[in-house]
């Protein structure tokens, strides 16, 4: 039985962790759009929210949303640009650009790949520690003035 309650403090415990990992994510995000200067209209930072989560006793998952465009926003490329073009694109020509009055070409703002990748793996740390601590416990039932 005592497994059992060891289990759920467990699940509990990653569950909590989660869920202030995916609040935070939220929060982190609003916030690279506004040090960015991200706002034409406000609608990205507006979309940014979380949409689905799911913890259970043999894994989990959770979901964000925001619009499409923040992906473009990211990358640094217009709203409409697709893969498959022959890699041909005109408009990074800084001659064509100056030709046609274009002003200099969009810039990357890392809103969301850069925070996404550091955060997934803080979590990953977290989650491998918690479960190796579980897991390890499994076997050491020692207290600490056993071990001496």
């Amino acid at each position: 039985m005592a497994t059992d309650n060891r289990t759920d403090r467990v699940t509990d415990s990653i569950r909590e962790y989660a869920q202030g990992w995916q609040d935070k994510m939220i929060e982190i995000w609003r916030d690279r759009l506004d040090l960015l200067g991200v706002r034409d209209t406000g609608a990205l930072r507006a979309s940014v929210q979380k949409w689905h989560f799911d913890m259970g006793d043999a894994g989990g998952a959770m979901a964000f949303r925001y619009l499409q465009y923040g992906i473009y926003v990211d990358l640094g490329v217009g709203n409409g640009y697709r893969r498959g073009n022959g890699g041909d694109l005109e408009i990074l020509n800084p001659t064509y650009r100056m030709e046609h009055k274009m002003g200099k070409k969009r810039e990357r703002r890392m809103w969301f790949s850069r925070s996404w990748y550091i955060s997934t793996m803080v979590l990953k740390d977290k989650l491998a520690d918690v479960i190796g601590q579980d897991f390890a416990g499994l076997f050491d039932t020692l207290t600490d003035r056993e071990r001496g």
